[in-house]
């Protein structure tokens, strides 16, 4: 009966082809798109070209242009006059741009409206390609003043970080969490249509029939993140720093998570225009605050902090430091899998004591 009940729910799942589209197609296209609009690290493709005007023969402004040419992530681009290079900051053709007069200070050309996020790391690195340039020969061949290096306990990143490292498990997670507005969906329509109360009569446990209704979501949200990140790793070059079981614990949990949530969903939804209306509203919030579409790091303090009130961030945290930090292990994501576990219990807790079997 439970089996027979299992495969039920899956067939009728395949047969919906809007919950499919949401569920794998859906979250390839934003990747896709989100994967193209953020460039991290090494598919940048080629350095970020830098307008540079100085009067011809001028030592100075020859020189800047040889350091920023030996810069990574630029590339010196002469033009025929400053204005001309002011005019293609203007008009966007180019993040900034150096006008180097005869005398006195570099002029920077840069949009200062830019958020601080998106400026700052450019305007820091020109500055320091100039002073580089200009530095009396002697103190340019001394050995660096700073050298990066991470912190203690903090393992190594891997080398050109793809953006894809970052936005397939944004949507991934962003999308697998769709499978709770499915699943509840699925107790809603079998209400109505008289099914649920069918498989009650059943001569089963109640507690069996409402398993046998939520293992096939289970079993789809697993499969619906193995085809994502498959295609991440195949298709856009994703890599996995850390373990592999690693990875696979913390998409158990994840879909654990989500399907919980869905339970909860159930219970409290009365219809599917009021689930797919809030249902939808508050998991697009959720994902929004966890950094699904926008990255936390670039978030202010507060909105860091409040993510962590939703699954999304722990997710998003453990499968950062899954795919970017070299060894990562089980262990090393520990918190994050028992956030995201701790999460599933609540959510189940509370669809279970709101679930009413004979509504």
């Amino acid at each position: 009966m439970i089996v027979t009940a299992i495969q039920k729910d899956v067939w009728l799942l395949l047969r919906d082809r809007g919950a499919l589209i949401s569920l794998f197609v859906l979250p390839i296209i934003f990747i896709v798109t989100f994967g193209s609009m953020f460039r991290f690290g090494g598919d940048s493709g080629k350095p970020r070209p830098i307008p540079i005007w100085h009067a011809p023969g001028d030592a100075r402004g020859e020189a800047i242009a040889r350091v920023l040419a030996a810069t990574e992530g630029f590339t010196a681009v002469a033009v025929d006059s400053a204005d001309e290079a002011r005019r293609r900051v203007a008009a966007s053709s180019n993040d900034a741009a150096l006008v180097v007069p005869a005398a006195g200070p570099v002029e920077l050309v840069i949009d200062l409206a830019e958020p601080v996020q998106v400026r700052g790391p450019i305007q820091g690195a020109l500055t320091g390609a100039v002073m580089r340039a200009m530095a009396p020969a002697g103190l340019a061949k001394l050995p660096p003043f700073i050298e990066a290096k991470s912190p203690p306990g903090v393992a190594k990143p891997l080398d050109h970080i793809s953006s894809f490292q970052v936005t397939v498990p944004g949507n991934a997670v962003l999308f697998g969490f769709f499978i709770a507005l499915t699943t509840a969906m699925s107790f809603v329509t079998e209400r109505r249509i008289g099914t649920w109360r069918r498989l009650l009569a059943a001569p089963v446990p109640r507690w069996k029939a409402l398993v046998a209704t939520l293992v096939p979501y289970y079993v789809v949200g697993v499969a619906q993140l193995t085809f994502l990140f498959g295609i991440g790793a195949l298709g856009f070059g994703m890599q996995v720093a850390g373990s592999i079981v690693a990875l696979v614990v913390l998409s158990l949990s994840v879909v654990l998570c989500a399907v919980s949530l869905g339970l909860l969903f159930a219970a409290v939804a009365t219809s599917e225009k009021q689930l797919g209306g809030i249902g939808s509203v508050v998991l697009l919030v959720m994902g929004l605050v966890g950094g699904c579409m926008f990255p936390r790091i670039v978030m202010p303090a507060f909105m860091r902090s409040l993510g962590h009130v939703v699954p999304q961030s722990w997710a998003l945290d453990g499968y950062y430091d899954v795919l970017v930090r070299q060894g990562t292990q089980v262990a090393d994501i520990a918190p994050s899998i028992g956030a995201l576990l701790g999460f599933a219990a609540v959510f189940a807790g509370l669809g279970l004591w709101r679930f009413r079997f004979e509504r």
